[in-house]
């Protein structure tokens, strides 16, 4: 049961990050209607986690920790959640281009997603799971750096300061959404910790 709600979580990552990289190569003008087909994702994820939450009311024994259990399937909900604000500012009119990173910074996103994918696959027979935590934590140092290109004022202010406001935001956006899949891999580490 467990896993199965995982697993639609992780699907609900892989549908968040496949609109993200639709939003990078469409018109300015189509970008709204595609970022608001996250909204549906968004509802799917809060399903499966609230499926998870309802499996630890009516199940004392669990693979794991109920606790990590718990807070597995709401870091997993919030990246879903992560990749939304993203999507919104994305689609901001304030970009008819992209500052520069935004292209790296959903590949990052990707990687992220792809590899928490596989964890998900993994986990429930190999709790040991120190390659994701590690491949996370190398992810997040660069979204670092990163964040800090989208968010340069000095290119962005020769497009205006809606432009800088966007940029920053989007910015933030970002290191927000890559900051979910640290706190996953975060809970992931905890189960290591204790079941292997």
């Amino acid at each position: 049961m467990f896993f199965t709600q995982f697993g639609a979580l992780a699907d609900s990552l892989q549908d968040g990050s496949l609109i993200l990289a639709e939003l990078s190569g469409i018109p300015v003008e189509q970008r709204r209607a595609a970022a608001e087909r996250l909204a549906e994702v968004c509802d799917s994820a809060d399903g499966a986690a609230s499926a998870v939450v309802r499996a630890l009311r009516e199940n004392y024994a669990t693979p794991f920790d109920r606790d990590s259990l718990y807070r597995l399937a709401s870091e997993l909900c919030q990246a879903v959640h992560r990749l939304d604000s993203v999507a919104f500012v994305l689609s901001s009119s304030a970009f008819d281009e992209f500052p520069v990173g935004v292209l790296e910074m959903l590949a990052v996103l990707s990687d992220a997603t792809d590899q928490t994918k596989r964890m998900l696959q993994r986990i429930s027979s190999k709790p040991d799971q120190w390659e994701y935590v590690d491949s996370v934590t190398r992810l997040f140092h660069r979204a670092e750096a990163l964040r800090l290109q989208i968010s340069d004022t000095v290119p962005a202010a020769r497009k205006g300061m809606v432009h800088v406001a966007a940029a920053t935001q989007l910015g933030f956006a970002f290191y927000e959404a890559v900051r979910s899949f640290r706190a996953v891999s975060e809970v992931v580490a905890e189960i290591a910790v204790r079941e292997s």
